[in-house]
């Protein structure tokens, strides 16, 4: 699944590109949202439902990506498309966008890299070598993004909310304290120069095609109706 300063930065570019002006703060928010059940009990559970990934498989091995925008759209249908309330409507869209964004992330960057480093190495081992620099990634994307000031103030007065059996204001106060002083309290400058297999490039051209795709998959949400 993507880091959260890249679902950020992707719905940020999202929200400029669709007009999201009113409840962006509340947008940007939605776009982490679902990652805020890892400061719960149970997360292995509640993140599952987070992500709408009910019947797509076992966690980290996505074996029905239909189903998964089948759910996706679902919830869009429950409770996004007829919200009237405009900052509640902005962060459920969030939560569609996050999950999108990881479906793209599952297939462009996951599953590319699975195919390309398997030939040489096993399962562990190509986790080993993945996440450290995933991480580094968004720390980098961090760093570098002209768009981190800004995403960061709309995240910090966004209005948390407990919605559903989907997440909670409590872990997303949480989860918004832990990225702000911790994850992001970044010492020194981060280099990615070095990476073996996730370069900087895979993940700038990864949110450029991503943003394509899910303004159309939104298009056809009827998002804009």
């Amino acid at each position: 699944m993507a880091g959260q300063m890249v679902h950020m930065e992707v719905a940020y570019r999202l929200a400029e590109r669709m007009g999201i002006d009113e409840g962006k703060a509340e947008f940007i928010l939605g776009s982490v949202a679902p990652d805020s059940v890892y400061f719960s009990e149970f997360y292995l559970e509640k993140k599952v439902h987070s992500h709408f990934f009910e019947n797509c498989g076992p966690w980290g091995d996505t074996q029905d990506y239909d189903q998964w925008i089948v759910n996706i759209k679902s919830f869009w249908n429950k409770y996004v498309k007829n919200e009237m309330n405009s900052k509640k409507k902005s962060y459920l869209l969030g939560m569609c966008v996050h999950n999108l964004t990881d479906y793209w992330n599952d297939l462009m960057i996951w599953r590319v890299l699975q195919k390309n480093m398997l030939k040489s190495m096993s399962y562990e081992v190509f986790k080993e070598e993945y996440y450290p620099e995933a991480q580094a990634l968004n720390k980098w994307m961090f760093q570098n993004s002209p768009n981190t000031a800004e995403i960061f103030r709309l995240l910090g007065e966004a209005e948390t909310i407990d919605f559903e059996d989907y997440v909670t204001a409590d872990n997303q106060n949480t989860m918004r304290e832990h990225l702000v002083g911790n994850q992001y309290n970044i010492q020194g400058k981060i280099d990615v120069s070095g990476h073996k297999y996730f370069p900087s490039e895979m993940l700038m051209n990864f949110i450029d095609v991503a943003l394509d795709r899910i303004v159309s998959q939104l298009e056809e949400f009827e998002c804009y109706a």
